[in-house]
């Protein structure tokens, strides 16, 4: 039994769905600089040398607290703006390709061969996504646990455009159908 045609839910397709939520989900870790947190980082900071202010310490331990703070420092000033605009770099690729992909529809083989490559494009740049999370927990002091999320929407979004790329198919099947 089908639904009546006016009575029909708009059908919403995945792929665009997900994507836009996972850049939702993505920017707004990116407004709160990946988690890191200057004043919890000075407070580890602190407790990794004993709590002694800076006139108790020696000239080692004064010297290496100071290359921590100038490092903490530096997250601050360029590191965390640089990371935050090759990751928006990454989903506005991503959103495009996807974009441009689904603007194709195939009449000829050719362009379901370019519709293919925007969805290896797009793919490829979810790949590079998570690279660049994975080197911001590795170079920032944050806690790992929240980036696991992004890493399985990440993967979701790729499987997506994976079985959009396997649906593209019957396309393939049609030219050659219809070449026969």
């Amino acid at each position: 039994m089908s639904v009546v045609k006016r009575k029909r839910n708009k059908s919403t397709f995945e792929v665009f769905h997900h994507l836009t939520k996972m850049r939702k989900d993505i920017t707004d870790l990116l407004l709160r600089d990946f988690g890191y947190d200057f004043d919890k980082f000075r407070k580890q900071l602190d407790r990794k040398f004993g709590n002694k202010s800076y006139e108790e310490m020696s000239d080692a331990q004064r010297i290496a607290y100071s290359k921590q703070l100038n490092r903490a420092d530096e997250f601050n000033a360029w590191y965390i703006m640089q990371e935050r605009s090759t990751i928006i770099e990454c989903l506005h690729a991503i959103n495009e390709h996807v974009y441009v992909a689904n603007s194709i529809y195939p009449s000829k083989p050719e362009e379901l061969t370019e519709r293919r490559l925007h969805q290896d494009l797009a793919i490829g740049q979810c790949f590079r996504l998570v690279q660049e999370l994975q080197y911001a927990i590795e170079t920032l002091p944050v806690n790992v646990n929240v980036y696991l999320r992004f890493e399985e929407q990440i993967q979701k979004e790729i499987n997506l455009i994976k079985g959009w790329r396997q649906s593209d198919n019957k396309f393939k099947k049609k030219f050659e159908n219809g070449k026969e």
